[in-house]
């Protein structure tokens, strides 16, 4: 992609490393890395509505299946893995919306269910984001309003700032370096399977960690890049034109 703007690949890398310590850190009894974890999950949902609403041509229907098609794959495989790891009852569908407490086999899932819930308000994001610095304050103040009805509209404020943002491109060469890019392509994967293999694996912290970069790095090459690739090739809107001829010809 010609404007996709890496550092904040980078960053996504760097934040998904910066998760994994925090996990470390709390199965080791150290609660000095929870705040900047829980700010690292704050800064990946306003990333992913800058990167979609600069990204953002319409076609909501294919927009939402290709975010299906795109999150889901490595989602389903890394809690396959963490029930099986754990012996817990595999209920992996019931994670699929957003959990009323945490799925203890994989932690990391409920930022996820946050990320497909917001998915269906992209339209909303884009609005906001394309518009004025008022139009995101009116934005926000709206979701205080939601919030006693709806107290998971709070993540929204994330998914606004992060639409609003799109609009510019901070750059880092450092975070555009090899090294950040490599973290930032196997991020997801990372964030996603990193804890089942901490918790779960019964190895030493000191093969489990480097066990998790290691199938961050096969699901990236694997499941992953066949998620995108299939994501990449939904196009429901072209399918409309086909479809006015065919009528045309059958009228």
């Amino acid at each position: 992609m010609a404007n996709r703007n890496q550092s904040l690949d980078g960053l996504r890398g760097c934040l998904a490393v910066l998760v994994l310590a925090d996990h470390v850190c709390l199965s080791l009894g150290n609660l000095a890395l929870i705040v900047p974890a829980r700010v690292a999950v704050w800064a990946f949902f306003m990333m992913s509505a800058c990167v979609l609403t600069r990204a953002w041509t319409g076609g909501y229907p294919a927009f939402l299946v290709r975010r299906l098609v795109r999150l889901w794959p490595v989602h389903a495989v890394c809690l396959t893995g963490a029930y099986a790891m754990s012996g817990a009852p595999a209920v992996i569908w019931h994670y699929f919306w957003i959990p009323l407490d945490l799925p203890v086999t994989n932690v990391p899932v409920w930022s996820l269910m946050i990320e497909a819930a917001a998915m269906f308000l992209m339209p909303l994001f884009v609005f906001v984001g394309r518009g004025s610095f008022a139009r995101l304050v009116a934005a926000i103040l709206a979701t205080l309003i939601v919030q006693f009805v709806m107290p998971y509209a709070l993540f929204a404020w994330f998914f606004l700032i992060g639409a609003w943002l799109s609009r510019f491109d901070l750059r880092w060469a450092l975070l555009e370096t090899r090294f950040a890019q490599w973290l930032g392509r196997i991020s997801y994967p990372l964030y996603l399977c990193h804890m089942p293999i901490i918790t779960f694996s019964g190895l030493p912290l000191a093969a489990s960690i480097p066990l998790a970069f290691a199938v961050a790095a096969l699901l990236t090459v694997t499941v992953e890049r066949w998620s995108i690739r299939a994501s990449r090739a939904i196009r429901f809107q072209s399918l409309a034109p086909a479809m006015a001829e065919e009528a045309l010809q059958s009228g």
